[in-house]
């Protein structure tokens, strides 16, 4: 159990909370004003989570901690996807532009969203600076980099861009992209992801009786390889949406009553 229940639990954080967020994005454009009032709420929840188990060293401490960091997430993951925070040019990439300018216009997008993450980084490096428990702030780095190493690869070129999954309103990051069978990037990101699980892996197998160290490993290496997963199937041409079916069903419903 002390290595199955962190699996688990990663695994239906992961799962639950991209089901609500792509049902939710699925939803008519009135509806977001009151989702980012309601993801704010759960953040503020996981904001005083993080700093009241930021020195607790219980068995609960790092699900905690990891709940609180995932609430973070989401709320710059709504923020942004439901288009109240992007760039100071959220707009299609010119069909003539190409190279180092292209890549310029594809941070001037989403600048002030990836400013908005460097800050909740830096706050949470604050805030757990000589604490007990900073499984909350791996967690957030953890997205963070997994992120930034999915969207350069997307920029770069994959073969299978989900485009599916993408809200309507950021549809023109299309632009951005292109679809190619391999990048540069692709491989070194992998690799620089295995390795770390096999650290994190390490980690949790040399722990002896700190729990804690275990279970907040454990975390780690469930929802890197979930990212590490996602990162393959950029790669590969496969449909994944069984996964999401339910969160889905938002878009299905508001398709079925417009046609």
């Amino acid at each position: 159990m002390d290595y199955a229940l962190p699996v688990f639990f990663a695994i239906l954080a992961w799962w639950t909370s991209t089901v609500v967020l792509i049902y939710r994005a699925g939803l008519s454009g009135k509806t977001f004003p009151a989702t980012l009032i309601g993801m704010t709420v759960v953040a503020l929840v996981g904001s005083y989570a993080l700093f009241a188990s930021r020195n607790d060293t219980s068995a609960a401490a790092p699900y905690i901690a990891f709940l609180g960091a995932l609430s973070l997430w989401g709320w710059h993951e709504v923020s942004y996807l439901f288009g109240f925070i992007s760039g100071p040019r959220p707009r299609a990439c010119p069909p003539d532009v190409s190279g180092w300018q292209r890549f310029v216009l594809g941070i001037k997008a989403s600048a002030y969203h990836e400013l908005a993450i460097i800050a909740t980084g830096a706050g949470l490096a604050v805030l757990t600076i000589n604490a007990s428990n900073r499984v909350g702030l791996w967690t957030f780095i953890v997205l963070w980099i997994m992120r930034w190493s999915a969207k350069l690869n997307i920029f770069l070129g994959v073969r299978n861009l989900h485009a599916e999954f993408w809200p309507k309103r950021l549809r023109y990051l299309r632009s951005f992209t292109r679809t190619r069978p391999m990048n540069e990037l692709f491989p070194w990101s992998i690799a620089a992801a295995l390795m770390t699980l096999a650290w994190l892996g390490f980690a949790a197998a040399t722990a002896g009786d700190d729990s804690m160290q275990r279970t907040g490993a454990m975390l780690l290496l469930t929802l890197l390889a979930l990212a590490t997963l996602e990162h393959c199937l950029l790669m590969l041409n496969v449909r994944d949406e069984i996964l999401w079916r339910p969160g889905l069903r938002s878009r299905r419903n508001n398709e079925a009553a417009a046609g």
